[in-house]
């Protein structure tokens, strides 16, 4: 069986390339890698492989690896000295780029009616779409690797068309992670989820499935150079029990609820080795706002309502309204409060005017002309309300707590396994390991691979199987960690709206209570002066005194002052004949 590889279009086998000491080890959830060495090459040797560089490994003529060349150590000592080379498998990529999702945000941020354009973001919200839409595992893992193949303008790593992950989880907002923390937090809800990858393709093919899509390999105990297995009863979770608590806000109240998400469904969170877990949701989030209004009944005819609105006639006498008329239509006056457009209301200003007679001790006044502008309205007294914002509650992902049961509920088994073939062939990742001899249970543990290194200079291959110890303490609280540190989304809803959350514009009433009065000159019939200082030296005119039809006002007349002839002024009348009385 040839080994050859390829590099910048130069393809040789390892032989002719001087390369031994191969080892390929893979690794669920993380870079696979490849390394070798070149003896003889000294300290001064230039560099065969270029940092950066794709190097592809095939075993005859099927590919076996495509790595990039990520180190390349130089080793001298008194007895030789030799390169070192380490190829990095496509799950760099990952591990190099930040994740970047795409928002909303207004294309204008002056113009409240903007469109809305894209923008990529490294703030994201895990589990929705750039809609708003809730999607899946599967369906975020896709727009992952999208991600990486338009960052990089090239396909360098392709997602298996039989991904099969229809887990919906809570929206899990968070900032500034790499494509692989992505997937790896993603997967931590189904942790029995492996990955690797499939070589033989000219891009390489990442898989991603739950233990019971994997295949399965069976082994004889016979074949094995040495080997451990240790049943991990410990691990075994007998009940799934999630309290998803969501905190819901009303114009500053705030209240919460707890939804119960439970599988087996008689579980109740208090059995030993059960997955108890609080999941914050986002509730509802509203503003309301509120008027108070008072209103009275416009009754320009109505002495009562004159005198309200000229406090000053409250004291006169013999009160009279003529030609009242006014501007507006609408039936009522606005007294307190004010009128948005929200209330669904009509108001105007309006003018009320009119020809008033009265009479006090000083005067008697006769069509005065006032006029009194006032806020006219159609509302009613009482209190209106409106909402002026609403976003709906966050939905709980369905069967959530069966899904995550289904992966720890299966005893696992941890072990290691040692064995030495002629030829490395084939691939272990992404299998799950029984035995055909041995114990009786071993014919049915299902353990799964989580780490495999192959040694191609001597055919040795060690698995690793039972939890991805890579990852995390294999205990309850690694299961819980996918949860502790995670809060609810408060922006799941600005991805899609470019709005902040429960904000909304709130209009202030156009119209509040105004009063504002003129008065015209009037007819007087009555009038008195007085002396403040003395009230009984006063002038008192009232034309109802004259008996005769005549105009008294101001003359001039002629009068002798100490022999000399001068004028003055004097309020009288025409000279007139009094009428004969009979």
């Amino acid at each position: 069986m040839a080994w050859k590889l390829s590099y910048e279009n130069d393809e040789r086998t390892l032989t002719e390339w001087g390369i031994c000491d191969v080892t390929r080890r893979s690794v669920n959830q993380s870079m696979d890698t490849v390394t070798f060495k070149i003896p003889g090459n000294t300290i001064d040797t230039p560099l065969p492989f270029a940092p950066g560089q794709v190097i592809q490994i095939f075993q005859d003529e099927q590919l076996w690896f495509t790595g990039i060349v990520t180190k390349t150590p130089i080793y001298g000592s008194a007895a030789e000295e030799f390169h070192r080379y380490t190829l990095s498998g496509p799950w760099w990529y990952l591990d190099n780029l930040i994740y970047q999702q795409i928002w909303k945000e207004p294309v204008n941020p002056n113009d409240d009616d903007s469109t809305l354009g894209n923008i990529r973001k490294s703030h994201l919200v895990l589990g929705q779409d750039v809609d708003g839409n809730a999607i899946t595992i599967g369906e975020q893992l896709c727009d992952v690797i999208d991600y990486v193949n338009a960052a990089l303008a090239e396909n360098v790593i392709v997602l298996a068309e039989d991904i099969d992950l229809p887990v919906h989880i809570p929206f899990d907002e968070c900032k500034d992670l790499s494509c692989a923390e992505v997937i790896r937090r993603l997967l931590r809800w189904i942790p029995d989820t492996v990955t690797f990858f499939d070589y033989a393709q000219a891009v390489p093919v990442l898989h991603i499935a739950r233990r019971s899509q994997l295949s399965t390999l069976s082994l004889a105990v016979g074949d094995l150079n040495e080997f451990h297995f240790v049943p991990r009863y410990d691990l075994r979770i007998q009940a799934v029990v999630l309290k998803f608590e969501k905190t819901h806000k009303s114009s500053g109240k705030s209240w919460k609820t707890i939804e119960v998400q439970r599988f087996p469904t008689d579980a109740t969170g208090m059995e030993l080795q059960s997955l108890v877990m609080t999941i914050e949701l986002e509730g509802t989030q509203s503003t309301h706002i509120k008027q108070d209004v008072e209103t009275e009944l416009i009754q320009i005819d109505s002495e009562t309502w004159w005198r309200s609105h000229l406090p000053e006639l409250n004291s006169v006498s013999n009160f009279a309204v003529q030609e009242p008329a006014r501007e507006g239509t609408l039936p009522n006056e606005l007294v307190s409060g004010s009128i948005a457009s929200w209330m669904n209301c009509n108001a105007e200003e309006d003018t009320v005017t009119a020809k008033i007679s009265y009479e006090t001790e000083d005067e008697i006044v006769h069509d005065r002309e006032v006029a009194v502008k006032i806020n006219s309205t159609n509302a009613q007294s009482k209190t209106y309300r409106s909402l002026v914002s609403y976003v709906g509650e966050e939905t709980v992902p369905t069967n959530l707590a069966e899904n995550i049961y289904q992966s720890v509920s299966t005893l696992s088994y941890e072990g290691k396994i040692r064995l030495v073939r002629q030829e490395i062939s084939g691939t272990f990742l992404g299998k799950i390991i029984h035995m055909e001899d041995g114990r009786e249970e071993w014919k049915t543990m299902n353990a799964v691979a989580q780490t495999v290194e192959e040694h191609l200079d001597t055919g040795e291959i060690t698995i690793l199987l039972g939890p991805p110890k890579h990852l995390g303490p294999d205990d309850l609280s690694e299961l819980t960690k996918s949860n502790r540190y995670r809060f609810s989304s408060r922006n799941f809803h600005s991805r899609h709206t470019a709005e902040a959350g429960g904000n909304a514009y709130v209009e202030q009433g156009k119209y509040g209570r105004i009063e504002n009065t003129s008065y015209g000159p009037g007819k007087m019939s009555k009038l008195s002066f007085s002396n403040p200082a003395n009230t009984n030296r006063k002038i008192f005119i009232d034309t109802s005194e004259l008996d005769v039809d005549v105009t008294v006002c101001l003359r001039q007349e002629d009068v002798a002052d100490s022999g000399t002839l001068k004028k003055r002024y004097t309020l009288s009348s025409e000279p007139f004949v009094p009428p004969v009385l009979n």
